[in-house]
């Protein structure tokens, strides 16, 4: 017996020997800096979060300052299907680690059965005829087994499942940070359409009022019927402009209802101003990426998980040892059953040796080798595009900025240019086409400075989505942007030329 002992604490001290090669983590481009973040004006103080998968992104949507944001935000976190799909599957990785995790641990099986069977006389060796006793078997047994993991066999599949239940975790925060990005940008999207919404309402009012006053003017001839289909036609097409925005607004409306796990028949978001201050988020260093996206956790872990299992492929090679030992009772009367002299115990190892597969473990380890290459492809690709979406960010900012200041510029000459056009039309210098045009065109101007005002509000969040989250928002200071649409801003009707005379035929 003692025997047997020292054999187990040999092999036990010499178990748990890896043959997964080291693992380094691959190179991947590393700029020194972002490239367009050099031309932005960066205020406030981001406070870089801690690189873990399991470390939430902060809440980053708090930068913005608005309260129906904040309890959209609130609501997603506990409501949201694809992140409690990704919590279910966090909770199975895990549980599959727990699975490989057993394998550290000796099996023990226990079993009692009852047998009564009569033999025949010849089995007996009696005479043919002869009346054999009815036997009975009382059997108890309790059988322990163990794998000595020699080559590290069990250690590379507890390290694989892991790394996978890890990069779970990380997809899950990845999943998170992507949900409230989509809740931010559907949220400044529905209020930059309020803002679009109520400007074409009030531009529809206006027309409706202009429209009658000309009518009016037909009826005592002062105008011609060229007016009066001039009207129409910007009035109509402005309701038609008023309902495509409407349309919108009901299907962003229904979009962020499913992100709040709501039926949409069962949400209404009510309007409200559009935010006039854009925060500046500061883009950081490229090497700070690398540990602030989830989703680059993710794909390291999977490298870890790839690799641990070439060790498992190599394991293959080698020779599966196993000690098996059993104990128990075995009588022909249950009262003896439990005596001491009805004890039965075996012990002994198990060695299984590969002799011939046909070549199936070197195709395994093949096949390994390559599923682990294909994760360090798809980590770079990763990385590489994580550079890219941060770049496209910036620039995406850089260009937007710039164009809500020629929009401005724009917006202001349009305006003076349909005041200009509604005097000329008063003094009978111009037709009343020419004062539409100018109408028209200061309409477009107002509603491109609202798109590109909610354009950069949600451009500001893709950047803290493509960023990884995961900073203390209440650190960044909000900076007003220089360009925000007026809430008093709306296209004039001409009034009735005070000459009284028909300046639609000039």
């Amino acid at each position: 017996m003692k025997r047997y002992l020292s054999i187990l604490l040999l092999t036990t001290a010499l178990t748990g020997c890896s043959l997964a090669p080291k693992f380094d983590m691959p190179q991947t481009a590393e700029p020194a800096a972002f490239k367009e973040a050099a031309e932005l004006t960066e205020t406030g103080s981001w406070k870089i979060g801690t690189p873990t998968a399991h470390v939430p992104r902060g809440e980053w949507w708090r930068v913005f300052e608005d309260s129906a944001l904040n309890a959209l935000q609130a609501e997603a976190a506990d409501k949201n299907l694809t992140v409690q799909k990704m919590v279910a599957r966090v909770q199975q990785a895990r549980a599959t680690a727990g699975i490989a995790r057993s394998d550290y641990f000796p099996d023990i099986d226990g079993s009692a059965s009852f047998n009564r069977q009569k033999p025949s006389a010849r089995m007996r060796g009696m005479a043919p005829g002869a009346n054999v006793p009815i036997e009975n078997t009382f059997n108890t047994n309790v059988v322990v087994g163990y794998e000595l993991d020699l080559f590290g066999r069990v250690l590379n599949r507890n390290r694989a499942a892991k790394a996978e239940a890890q990069s779970a975790e990380a997809l899950l925060e990845s999943t998170r940070l992507a949900m409230q990005a989509d809740v931010a940008e559907l949220y400044f999207n529905l209020r930059a359409l309020d803002r679009e919404k109520s400007l074409l309402a009030q531009s529809v009012k206006l027309r409706e009022d202009g429209l009658n006053i000309l009518k009016k003017r037909l009826e005592i001839g002062t105008i011609t019927e060229l007016d009066i289909s001039e009207a129409v036609v910007d009035l109509e097409t402005t309701r038609t402009q008023y309902q495509g925005v409407v349309q919108q607004r009901k299907e962003s409306e229904h979009a962020l209802a499913i992100l709040l796990g709501r039926a949409p028949s069962d949400f209404k978001l009510s309007p409200a101003p559009l935010a006039k201050k854009i925060p500046s988020i500061p883009a950081g260093l490229p090497s700070a990426l690398l540990e602030r996206r989830p989703d680059i956790t993710a794909a390291q872990y999977v490298l870890m998980a790839e690799n641990a299992r070439i060790g498992v492929a190599r394991a293959a090679f080698f020779p599966s040892i196993s000690l098996t030992g059993s104990g128990g009772s075995e009588s022909d009367v249950f009262s003896k059953l439990f005596n001491w002299s009805s004890r039965t115990w075996a012990i002994g190892p198990l060695i299984s040796i590969p002799i011939f597969s046909g070549g199936e473990a070197t195709n395994t380890l093949k096949r390994q080798k390559a599923v682990y290459e294909e994760a360090v492809a798809t980590y770079r690709l990763t990385v590489l595009e994580s550079f890219r979406d941060v770049e496209n960010s910036l620039s995406r900012l850089k260009t937007l900025s710039n164009q809500a200041q020629a929009q401005g510029v724009a917006r202001a000459a349009a305006s003076r240019a349909e005041k200009l056009a509604n005097a000329r039309y008063e003094t009978g210098d111009t037709g009343y086409l020419e004062a539409i045009t100018a109408r028209r065109n200061a309409l477009a101007a107002e509603r491109n400075v609202i798109q590109l005002q909610g354009a950069r509000l949600q451009e500001t969040v893709r950047l803290v989505r493509v960023l990884g989250g995961g900073w203390d928002a209440a650190a960044v200071k909000a900076a007003t942007t220089p360009v925000s649409p007026p809430e008093d801003m709306a296209p004039q009707v001409p009034s009735r030329p005070k000459n009284g005379a028909d300046h639609g035929n000039r």
